[in-house]
């Protein structure tokens, strides 16, 4: 358990927490690049606690501001997009993508008002189907993570969000936890023979793990690791990179994905997910198929529709449990999202009973408050003092049968 301290330390990620400020020294997938047209609407964005408009000028850059007009802080999301620059509707000031105040025809003529004012603007970048943001301090940007899909073909790669109304901990937590897997999702795991050869091979069902932590760089590598009945071991290696991205085993030898929990805001989270095939194109049909993951909603940026508060016992439905569903959901996500916000919108730690499965959490907890502590004392994360191959990183998924036979996939 943790102390009442450490939990408000871990998940506050407001302005001026020491969580909030050490996160925002991390790029930050912001939205969908599909969402910016050239002189087209600018997108409101909610991240740690604030408020930010991005836009697409003219020329193509995006630019990511503070959402406020700096005039009489209107918001830059009711703007007109035009001619290089985001014009406030309410007094016509304009501002470009790198927050210079360019004209301001509510003063005098010969005023040079227009100089002297900035809005904040913020480093971006555009990769992997997404605008990426660096909200942090200091003089330059920390090394992009250039994840594997990065390099991709955009056909290849599905990027999709879910909004959760939960802490950001909380999800990253059930993602680290591969002990759940025999429980809330035993509906979907394989049964008899075809959990050793068929396409979700070496999924165990009532098998507790046992696990294996190793400090990397970027976090650490959880392997669990399961012993069948018959002697064939079954190791799943998770990839977790500091601060949210989760590299979760697939058991199809090209589809991989990285799914990233971002705080809005203390009770809400942006839940990215990425998932891409390294041999060809992917859509989301697919991936859902491949996933599990069952009917969700059509929309790329919130995925999660309908959502459900407690009223509605977060959308169980105890037929769909007769029916074979043991969790009473029809999509694996939706399972992992409902016990989430049953914990409550920041879980209450200091309650807790944790045991040996817990181990992925609990490191995972120590690396994140570490991080927030030496930011307040002073130190630079160290996942920003080392150049890393983010490229290389990935999930496993390893298969050993008895006789020694090793079968990997990722």
């Amino acid at each position: 358990m943790l102390s009442k301290e450490n939990n408000e330390l871990l998940t506050r990620v407001g302005p001026g927490t020491p969580m909030g400020q050490v996160l925002r020294q991390f790029w930050t997938p912001a939205l969908r690049s599909a969402k910016l047209e050239i002189d087209g609407a600018p997108e409101r964005v909610r991240l740690f606690g604030e408020s930010f408009v991005a836009f697409r000028d003219t020329n193509g850059r995006v630019g990511f501001l503070d959402e406020a007009c700096p005039h009489r802080g209107v918001s830059l999301a009711l703007g007109r997009n035009e001619e290089c620059g985001l014009r406030c509707i309410f007094h016509g000031w304009k501002m470009n993508v790198d927050g210079q105040v360019v004209e301001v025809p509510s003063e005098p003529q010969g005023s040079n008002l227009a100089s002297k004012v900035r809005v904040n603007h913020y480093p971006v970048r555009e990769a992997g189907g997404l605008v990426w943001v660096w909200l942090g301090k200091g003089s330059e940007p920390p090394q992009f993570p250039a994840f594997e899909f990065i390099d991709l073909p955009p056909e290849n790669v599905v990027v999709r969000k879910a909004i959760v109304e939960s802490n950001w901990v909380g999800l990253v937590e059930g993602l680290l936890d591969s002990s759940h897997v025999s429980s809330l999702h035993k509906a979907w795991l394989p049964k008899g023979q075809e959990a050793l050869t068929g396409p979700n091979a070496g999924v165990m069902g009532a098998l507790a793990p046992t696990y294996e932590i190793e400090e990397r760089a970027y976090g650490f590598t959880a392997a669990a690791k399961r012993l069948l009945p018959d002697g064939t071991s079954v190791n799943r290696y998770t990839q977790y990179v500091l601060p949210w991205n989760c590299f979760i085993p697939s058991t199809l030898k090209t589809m991989r994905s990285v799914t990233m929990p971002v705080p809005v805001d203390d009770e809400t989270t942006n839940f990215w997910g990425m998932a891409w095939d390294t041999d060809g194109p992917l859509d989301g049909p697919t991936v859902d198929l491949r996933r599990n993951a069952g009917k969700l909603g059509p929309d790329p940026d919130n995925y999660y529709q309908p959502s459900y508060g407690p009223e509605k016992v977060w959308g169980q439905d105890r037929e769909l449990m007769k029916k074979g569903f043991y969790a009473g959901f029809e999509a694996l996500p939706i399972e992992d999202f409902a016990v989430t916000k049953s914990q409550g919108k920041i879980t209450d730690r200091t309650r807790e009973h944790l045991g040996a499965s817990d181990i992925a959490i609990i490191r995972m907890r120590r690396l994140l408050l570490d991080l927030a502590r030496d930011y307040q004392a002073g130190k630079q994360p160290r996942i920003h003092t080392n150049e890393i191959d983010y490229h290389k990183i990935r999930a496993v998924h390893e298969i050993i049968a008895p006789a020694g036979n090793r079968v990997e996939i990722s």
